[in-house]
């Protein structure tokens, strides 16, 4: 792939959506792995359709409760510890965003 940007907590800006985005129109490839409170962003359509430039969007297992889902939108998909390793090893380039 290119870039995983790994979001941890409920974004109150757009700023790394934003930047992710010009990165791909850059012809960058980039994912997302949701984990923690930041699962919650996954239970908005509207978000998940406006990150749609994106080659994946994932959400760590452990922050399904988050989304106060019993499974993910479609288009989300829902990864264990072991899968975060597999993103880790497919990507050249890992951004942890706060």
């Amino acid at each position: 792939m290119g870039v995983l940007l790994v979001i941890s907590k409920l974004q109150d800006s757009p700023t790394v959506f934003e930047a992710a985005e010009r990165m791909a129109r850059g012809g960058q490839k980039v994912a997302f792995l949701f984990k923690g409170e930041a699962c919650r962003h996954l239970a908005d359509p509207e978000f998940i359709i406006s990150i749609g430039f994106a080659e994946g969007v994932h959400c760590l297992e452990s922050g399904l409760d988050r989304m106060g889902r019993e499974k993910p939108f479609e288009g989300v998909r829902l990864i264990d510890y072991s899968g975060w390793v597999d993103l880790v090893e497919a990507n050249e380039n890992i951004v942890s965003w706060a």
